[in-house]
């Protein structure tokens, strides 16, 4: 039975979930771009904020540790109020840019955080067997809130082009006020000196390689997100875009995978249990190469249901990912961990974000993506053949 303050700690972190995951521009915020700059520009302000949440990811993570998750995870959602708010009724592209930079920096002190202080919170209690379903519905909440925002964002913008944007700042204000009921657990709460950043920073980094198995274990997430984060942030809804899909449509669209989504993750546990590890990361890998290989090749029918399978893929790669990778990483560096997993799947976005827009504007977005499935289907596959020569040594 979980104690009060734990199970206050657990039910907060489902409301964040859904609330820091309810985007309701999810569907619409290309079209609300594209008022104000061309899809190169567009491109242009992803690889700003690559590179924003390149310099930020891994301080953030220290400083999360250091300064307590709680801390760090209020801030995020008092600083991203005011981006979505200010993001809402501007049309300049460098306050765009400058919007762009403080919400990598929102991602930034989030990612790992509320994983961190739910995984110590079961911890400190004795009850981290149970994390699996916790992280689990976790995901069915964020997978709520994309479904909830997705829906509504697309006709909110038909009523309104700023709307969605507008009530975003609102649903991260209601985040904010949630996160202060949050109590930082003390196990492995080591008070650090801002001297010992780097230091927390090089330990974080080693915690993902201090061994041969736990090193492919990272590469191979670090492979996976990456494929996921590039269709997040413009791959998927330029796909959506390139089928025909309008913003309603791709509300729609967006709905029917985050509802999928979050029906997988509630029932991750039972499936992980009855297929394996092994298996259902296989299925993951099959449907995110598939959505990228064969979308030139599809109408929207088809082209649609592989987007849908990709969301469903994702969720996925992220629940294997929180298990596995916590039973790693020690406490006191599990943010800064996490947070560096995040940086390093994020790098190709942030390095080719620009060229990719340009070459969706000047080809198509899912000549662009065949091109990334069979690189990502190469890296699989060199990872693959790495974890067998591990396991079975030549002698």
């Amino acid at each position: 039975m979980l104690l009060r303050q734990e199970r206050t700690n657990i039910t907060t972190a489902y409301i964040l979930s859904f609330l820091g995951y309810i985007y309701f521009p999810a569907s619409c915020w290309i079209f609300f771009y594209l008022k104000y700059m061309s899809y190169a520009d567009v491109a242009l302000l992803a690889s700003i904020g690559g590179i924003a949440t390149t310099i930020f990811e891994i301080p953030t993570g220290a400083f999360a540790d250091m300064v307590g998750r709680r801390n760090a995870i209020i801030l995020s959602y008092i600083l991203y109020t005011i981006a979505m708010f200010s993001e809402a009724f501007t049309s300049n592209f460098y306050i765009f840019a400058g919007i762009t930079i403080i919400t990598s920096l929102v991602n930034s002190l989030y990612s790992g955080s509320l994983e961190a202080l739910v995984y110590d919170t079961l911890k400190e209690d004795g009850h981290e067997g149970q994390y699996d379903k916790v992280i689990s519905k976790m995901e069915s909440s964020m997978w709520l809130g994309l479904l909830v925002g997705a829906t509504l964002g697309g006709f909110m913008y038909t009523l309104w082009f700023r709307l969605p944007f507008i009530m975003q700042g609102f649903s991260a204000l209601i985040a904010a006020i949630a996160a202060f009921r949050l109590s930082e657990p003390a196990i492995d709460s080591v008070q650090y000196k801002l001297s010992d950043m780097i230091t927390q920073n090089v330990q974080g980094f080693k915690e993902l390689f201090k061994s041969a198995n736990v090193t492919l274990i990272s590469l191979l997430f670090i492979t996976l997100e990456t494929g996921f984060y590039i269709s997040a942030a413009l791959l998927g809804i330029s796909q959506a875009t390139e089928y025909g899909l309008d913003a309603r449509g791709i509300s729609i669209l967006f709905a029917f995978g985050y509802l999928i989504s979050a029906g997988v993750s509630y029932f991750y546990p039972d499936i992980r249990k009855h297929l394996g590890t092994k298996k259902i990361l296989v299925i993951s890998v099959v449907m995110l190469l598939s959505s990228f290989i064969f979308a030139q090749y599809v109408g929207l029918l088809v082209g649609s249901l592989l987007i849908i399978g990709r969301i469903a893929a994702s969720t996925i790669s992220s629940n294997t990912r929180s298990v596995l990778l916590n039973r790693f990483i020690t406490s006191k560096n599990r943010a800064t961990s996490l947070s560096t997993l995040v940086l390093l799947s994020h790098i190709p976005y942030t390095i080719g974000a620009y060229a990719i827009g340009v070459y969706i504007e000047k080809n198509s977005a899912n000549g662009f993506a065949f091109i990334l499935g069979i690189f990502l289907a190469i890296m699989l596959t060199l990872l693959s053949l790495l974890q067998y020569l591990v396991k079975h040594p030549q002698k």
